[in-house]
């Protein structure tokens, strides 16, 4: 069964106390991240590995877009275990408190 479902069953019924279903909840998301992390590495080494008839400056090229892609994986990992995907800016109040 997957985690969303059995999570709002578990919710809805009672049976599951929300910060277990937070902790299921943010598991699944966890591994989603490291899978697409996975997936990301492994088609950037297999798109930009290095060619023996590859130039110098070809080569180059490709290790900085595999820097990238790398850079892209590791935004996802952190990104997934936090559970935070972007920064919220500071919600402020410009309305007079006098």
């Amino acid at each position: 069964m997957s985690a969303y479902p059995q999570a709002y069953r578990g919710l809805v019924a009672g049976g599951m106390p929300a910060p277990e279903a937070a902790a299921l909840l943010a598991n699944v998301r966890r591994e989603l991240g490291e899978e697409l992390a996975a997936g990301l590495l492994a088609r950037s080494a297999e798109k930009y590995g290095a060619k023996p008839t590859d130039s110098h400056s070809v080569n180059r090229r490709r290790t900085a877009r595999y820097g990238a892609a790398k850079d892209a994986a590791d935004w996802i990992l952190t990104a997934t275990a936090s559970g935070r995907l972007t920064t919220t800016p500071q919600q402020r109040d410009n309305r007079s408190t006098t």
